[in-house]
């Protein structure tokens, strides 16, 4: 059983890449590539304060059961596997995406590492498998920002359905209060500098990556960027009434240390946000 290293995470994201070129998803391949040349911080700057309110949490109910709700690539799932060590290995993981790739870098990750995972394609806003057993714990990040407001009550629902008794949602969010309604999208100087950034990092021997030429490198930014619709959550008010709607108690919102978020190099196209978590248990 291999314990969590940045290193080694990054290794694998790189000898995962050619296998995830052709499954021909502009999102999560810009993304790790974005990654990888350090245009976007991806969780880096969020990791340790995710570590330790996952401690905190199973220091006051044991967690045995956990579905990572959306997942991008592996960075999740690498993050929880450095705030339960080995005994992640004791775990039962759960993913749940609609997309097949970063599945594919969960379930790469996790043999690396010698742990288990079960994945699951599917669509988040939809009622879970009845039959399956509810989860000690859902944990997900920068979810709600890829749905749309008026259906984000309904999906905390079905987040809320996949708990167990007493089982925890462990949710993280950027909040746009100044954003308004308008989706979250690049504008076209906003993609060149990715673009430019990208190239840049590309011609550095540290972060060049040999698969890709420069055209090839420029189309994977473009259609990032082109693929990157999201949408702001309006304030930490709006998420603490969702949870209570979907049926969660003890519901706690507290935004992230500003200090934790220093040097933090977004993938959202540039807006003022604030990142902030929210716990909700499950009653009964």
């Amino acid at each position: 059983m291999s314990v969590f290293s940045a290193d080694a995470r990054r290794a694998l994201l790189l000898q995962a890449l050619p296998d995830l070129l052709p499954m021909a998803s502009a999102y999560h391949t810009g993304w790790v590539v974005l990654q990888l040349l350090g245009v976007i911080s991806g969780l880096a700057s969020e990791r340790a304060q995710i570590v330790r309110d996952l401690r905190a949490l199973a220091r006051v109910r044991p967690v045995a059961s956990v579905c990572i709700a959306g997942s991008a690539d592996c960075g999740l799932l690498s993050v929880l596997h450095e705030a339960f060590g080995e005994g992640v290995a004791a775990l039962d993981v759960r993913i749940a995406d609609r997309s097949p790739a970063p599945l594919a870098l969960c379930r790469r990750y996790a043999g690396a590492m010698g742990f288990a995972v079960t994945p699951q394609v599917c669509d988040l806003r939809a009622p879970p498998d009845p039959d399956a057993p509810g989860v000690d714990l859902v944990l997900t990040h920068s979810l709600l920002s890829f749905i749309a407001p008026a259906e984000r009550t309904a999906l905390l629902g079905q987040l809320a359905a996949r708990l167990a008794p007493a089982g925890s949602l462990l949710l993280y969010q950027s909040v746009r209060a100044q954003h308004g309604a308008a989706p979250l999208v690049y504008a076209p100087e906003q993609v060149e500098r990715m673009v430019v950034a990208s190239l840049a990092a590309q011609r550095t021997a540290a972060l060049h990556l040999p698969l890709l030429g420069e055209p090839a490198l420029e189309d994977i930014v473009r259609a990032f960027c082109a693929a990157k619709t999201t949408h702001a959550v309006a304030s930490s008010d709006e998420l603490a009434a969702g949870a209570r709607a979907a049926g969660l108690g003890t519901v706690r919102c507290e935004p992230l240390p500003a200090r934790e978020l220093l040097g933090h190099r977004p993938a959202t196209p540039d807006s003022l946000y604030v990142k902030w978590m929210l716990q909700g248990q499950r009653v009964g």
